[in-house]
C-alpha cells in the first residue's frame, strides 16, 4: 500500500495485493462419496498465483 495527499484534503491511495505468492498447491477436497471408483480422489486444486490492484481515493 503507498499512500500520497493531493491538494489540501484528499488522499490517493493505491494497493497490490497477491494471494498464493509462493504458488504452492492449494487441492480441493477428495471425492467423499463412499462406493464409487473415486472415493477418495482429488482431482481438481485452487487457483493458483492471484494479484489484484486497487486505487482510492478519500476526501
Amino acid at each position: 500500500m503507498k499512500g500520497w495527499y493531493v491538494g489540501g484534503r484528499g488522499r490517493v491511495e493505491f494497493r497490490w495485493e497477491i494471494f498464493n505468492l509462493l504458488n504452492r498447491a492449494n487441492f480441493d477436497v477428495p471425492n467423499r462419496v463412499f462406493g464409487t471408483p473415486n472415493f477418495g480422489r482429488i482431482f481438481s486444486a485452487q487457483h493458483a498465483r492471484e494479484m489484484q490492484f486497487g486505487l482510492r481515493y478519500s476526501f
